[in-house]
């Protein structure tokens, strides 16, 4: 049952909730500031960790893309909704129009292609051994 659920779905409802608990000044809020060497200050903000959690998320969808089976194939299908879903919100919805999340947007596109590709490609693989094999 888990495997089907697209992990990328936590980070927009993450961030649905914080846009609507905290709206427009949750991104831009440092979460700390880390004096660097040179005499910088690097300052890694909530819409950094934001993205950091859902680019880790997304490596964990690419690896649950190799697997083969009816959740993984549900899974794809339900990555599709969450890219339409993020797309819409992204266009229409006040709040969702900036960098942080349209950065999130293509990682969701990212998801359902590489899913739909990894996949293809397996399944032709597969398929192709198998050919051989009774041939």
């Amino acid at each position: 049952m888990f495997q089907m659920f697209p992990l990328l779905a936590l980070s927009l409802i993450i961030y649905t909730i914080l846009n609507f608990v905290v709206p427009g000044t949750w991104i831009d809020n440092p979460i700390l500031t880390i004096p660097m060497v040179s005499g910088d200050q690097w300052s890694v903000n909530y819409g950094d960790a934001f993205i950091m959690g859902s680019m880790a998320l997304l490596f964990v969808e690419l690896l649950r893309a190799t697997q083969t089976g009816t959740d993984s194939i549900l899974n794809h299908a339900l990555s599709v909704v969450v890219f339409i879903v993020s797309l819409l919100l992204f266009i229409i919805v006040e709040g969702y129009g900036n960098s942080i999340f349209f950065i999130f947007l293509t990682m969701t596109f990212l998801d359902f292609m590489a899913g739909f590709i990894v996949t293809t490609v397996t399944a032709r693989r597969d398929f192709g051994v198998s050919q051989g094999a009774l041939g």
